[in-house]
């Protein structure tokens, strides 16, 4: 398919894919959170993963750090049918979408992002966790055609 992602792509797109796999499958497509960051949201795995490219498009796989070991490795290719099933089903849709409209999308009153910013104003939420319930709530109310 030819896509360029950036890091605000990669971010954008995992954000939105997650929220559809979780109302389509009752799991989140990633399993660790996404937290509030001044973009929207941002899954803090990916970022670590991506940061060396800055706006520049991604040219490497994903990677993790295991803290065990102490090395850095490949993420594994999705295997998973639900998964492959999310990516066929919406990556196309979101990957059509310039990133700062994503932005835009993300930061719209009410959206996940915006309730998680508005409530650390009177509750503390440390690294800005978006719930997962929250993140179910708006993608139930989505329709996607």
């Amino acid at each position: 398919m030819g896509w360029d992602f950036t890091q605000l792509d990669i971010q954008k797109i995992c954000y939105f894919l997650n929220g559809h796999h979780l109302i389509d499958h009752g799991e989140p497509m990633i399993k660790t959170d996404f937290e509030a960051w001044r973009h929207g949201p941002v899954q803090r795995s990916l970022y670590d993963s991506f940061r060396k490219f800055g706006d520049e498009p991604i040219t490497d796989l994903a990677t993790a750090f295991d803290p065990i070991r102490r090395t850095v490795k490949e993420l594994p290719p999705v295997t998973s049918n639900s998964v492959q099933d999310t990516i066929s089903k919406y990556l196309e849709r979101y990957a059509s979408i310039p990133a700062h409209e994503l932005v835009g999308l993300t930061h719209r009153r009410n959206t996940p992002w915006d309730v998680t910013r508005t409530l650390a104003k009177e509750k503390s939420n440390l690294g800005m966790i978006i719930s997962i319930d929250t993140i179910k709530r708006h993608f139930e109310g989505l329709t996607f055609a």
